[in-house]
């Protein structure tokens, strides 16, 4: 009985050896099909996102109006100010509550604004923030998400970032003493 084990060890190792080429083809099939699907994937983004371009400071003729672009709806500037405007009492008191203490609250707050089809908020983000109090920051995206925009154009959702820069009431006024 000993001796047909033996013959088998033989066998077992001829089938292994032809059988290994094919495994190892298998696991760098796999790798190339994922590397094409990956290549696949960047393509489609590069597709999607063709309509992006690099910004420039050159001066390139166009309107003077400016316009917050999104997604693929249009704001007007003008409109996004007026009802952000009817807001900054609010947001100026989500300031004033979080500035207490022994030393104020300053710097800028970057919220994105998720605007749908009807000019209703969506949602906001806190994209970029120097202040250091996330409870202003956390009032502040409160507040935001009750803004009511115009419908934008295109009849597409849009995406913007918009800055609130705060000061102590000190600094804006020396700074408006200093402009000539």
């Amino acid at each position: 009985m000993v001796r047909p084990l033996v013959l088998f060890r033989p066998a077992l190792l001829a089938v292994l050896t032809l059988a290994w080429p094919l495994l190892a083809g298998c696991a760098s099939s796999e790798a190339a099909r994922r590397e094409e699907e990956r290549a696949a994937r960047a393509r489609d983004w590069d597709a999607r996102h063709s309509n992006v371009q690099q910004a420039s400071d050159a001066d390139d003729g166009a309107s003077p109006q400016m316009t917050v672009r999104g997604e693929e709806g249009t704001l007007n500037a003008a409109d996004v100010e007026s009802a952000l405007h009817e807001h900054f009492g609010e947001i100026r008191d989500c300031y004033t509550a979080g500035r207490r203490g022994p030393h104020p609250a300053t710097g800028r707050v970057v919220v994105r604004f998720f605007v749908d089809v009807k000019g209703e908020v969506d949602e906001v983000s806190i994209v970029e923030s120097s202040i250091g109090n996330p409870a202003i920051e956390r009032c502040i995206a409160d507040i935001s998400v009750g803004v009511v925009f115009e419908r934008p154009a295109g009849h597409k959702p849009v995406t913007f970032d918009y800055p609130f820069e705060f000061r102590p009431a000190r600094q804006v006024t020396a700074a408006r003493q200093r402009k000539p």
